[in-house]
């Protein structure tokens, strides 16, 4: 009984190292289990790319897998804007080379009208300028003789001796001239400087028709009066046939009667 009693202690120390040599045991097979359910869940993790969350790993391997993924959702979401943006931005630009390859088409297409017109006007012009030399060499072109003057396109000559209009109009007949026609203010200026303050026989005589008095004016051309530069108070009109002269003090034109009065004559050719 003693002896029983001597070896309790030792095999209460052997049931203790029994005890925890199991202890030991079941807990490293609680690891080994831990381990091998690790290792399969990150070899389906891998298999899954990462969508399968994962259960039973620790609470901080989670939270990182969690962290991965999102980092991996933003990054497509960030690269599927950007590709998006350029997108956008290519489409912009084709629209704006479009609408600028439409705006060159439309430029081209004025400045051809333009050319068009420029060529007309240029052709126009050009014709017009031919005929506008073609008058000067006809104006230019006519010489004046010795004692006539030149004024416009016109040769002018003054009788030197005093005569009746007749006469005056029979000597200008004579030169291949007329007695002179005044068409415009600048020819009765010209004719008024020409005549040096004197009166002379124009070409203007009055028409009478017996029994009427009318105001029938003509050139000796039988060109009618248009255009008048009587001084004050003419003309008058009596039984007899008035011609008219120029110019008088005003240097505007009176008139004349050819039977008894006598005067310088003015003739043009």
């Amino acid at each position: 009984m003693f002896s029983d009693i001597k070896s309790t202690p030792d095999l209460i120390q052997r049931v203790r190292y029994s005890k925890a040599k199991i202890e030991e045991t079941a807990e490293w097979e609680e690891k080994k289990v831990n381990i091998y359910n690790y290792i399969n869940d990150m070899m389906d993790d891998s298999q899954l790319g990462g969508g399968k969350q994962i259960e039973n790993q620790p609470a901080a391997n989670k939270v990182s897998a969690r962290f991965a993924t999102l980092s991996r959702r933003v990054m497509y979401i960030l690269i599927l804007a950007g590709i998006i943006s350029l997108t956008v931005s290519f489409t912009l630009e084709i629209i704006k080379l479009k609408n600028n390859q439409s705006h060159l088409l439309e430029m081209a297409a004025n400045y051809s009208q333009l050319q068009n017109s420029y060529e007309i006007l240029s052709k126009n012009h050009n014709q017009l300028t031919d005929q506008v030399n073609r008058l000067n060499n006809t104006f230019t072109g006519k010489r004046c003789s010795d004692r006539w003057t030149r004024f416009g396109s016109s040769c002018y000559f003054k009788g030197e001796t005093t005569a009746t209009w007749d006469y005056g109009k029979a000597y200008c007949e004579q030169e291949e001239a007329h007695l002179v026609i005044i068409n415009s203010k600048a020819e009765q200026k010209f004719i008024k400087q020409f005549n040096k303050n004197g009166e002379s026989w124009i070409g203007l005589q009055y028409k009478r028709i017996h029994g009427q008095q009318t105001n029938d004016w003509k050139w000796v051309d039988e060109s009618p009066l248009t255009q008048s530069f009587w001084g004050t108070g003419w003309p008058t009109y009596n039984d007899y046939q008035p011609y008219a002269i120029c110019c008088n003090s005003e240097g505007k034109w009176k008139q004349e009667y050819y039977y008894n009065n006598y005067h310088n004559w003015i003739c043009e050719k």
